[in-house]
């Protein structure tokens, strides 16, 4: 199976300086995992977009820098963090043409939070600062440490794998706020943060707002965007 996943940026240094765009070697490792072959689709012009996507048997929307809120209609507040203008514009076209043409598609983290501007919701620019203090959501300790619980909402992917409740790691300041028309929530943590998404209708259209691509235990969801890639072109 092909699978697309739009990259992050690092700038070079020296007298030549530029952007470097890539995959963090996590992505890889849980994508192969799971038998995937990966191409990175960088910023690119728009108009030869849809002939590329159309070629993938699905896509991955990975984490990173904060959207944008002109996005959604909002002004940045003070405590909002970096952005890519560059990676907001490809990330918005990709996901809406998948979830237009039924591409299978897993969103982590950002992915989430590009999946639900895309298709029209807004977001939470920074959680503590817009009252959400109770759950530790941007923790402080690294993998394989879990920070929080989340509870499932109704029938989704995530039932295949998780039971009812189960524990995630988390490393996010920015959140899903007003849901996109035709999401639906299929997870939610204990102070009522959106923790995963669907797309009604479509074959695979999931958003998950932590990082399973660190936790070879959960590498799964990877195997559940394979397993649709595998129907949809079947």
């Amino acid at each position: 199976m092909l699978i697309g996943v739009t990259p992050q940026s690092r700038s070079t240094e020296g007298l030549f300086r530029t952007k470097i765009w890539g995959l963090l070697e996590p992505y890889v490792q849980a994508l192969e995992s799971q038998g995937a072959s990966i191409v990175i689709l960088p910023p690119q012009s728009l108009d030869g977009l849809p002939a590329l996507l159309r070629k993938l048997d699905g896509v991955l929307l990975p984490g990173g820098v904060d959207v944008d809120p002109a996005h959604f209609g909002e002004e940045p507040i003070p405590e909002m963090g970096e952005v890519s203008l560059e990676r907001d514009t490809l990330e918005l076209f990709v996901a809406r043409y998948t979830a237009q043409h039924g591409i299978p598609t897993l969103g982590i983290c950002r992915g989430i939070q590009i999946m639900n501007v895309a298709l029209g919701g807004s977001l939470y620019q920074d959680l503590p600062a817009q009252g959400f203090r109770a759950v530790q959501h941007s923790q402080k300790a690294e993998p394989p440490v879990l920070a929080h619980s989340l509870e499932q909402i109704g029938p989704s992917p995530l039932n295949k794998l998780f039971a009812p409740r189960f524990r995630v790691n988390s490393y996010h300041h920015q959140a899903l706020k007003d849901l996109a028309p035709g999401l639906r929530v299929v997870a939610a943590a204990p102070d009522g943060i959106v923790e995963a998404v669907v797309l009604e209708g479509h074959p695979f259209y999931l958003g998950v707002q932590w990082h399973p691509e660190l936790l070879p235990q959960q590498w799964g969801l990877f195997r559940l965007l394979l397993e649709a890639a595998g129907r949809t072109v079947a």
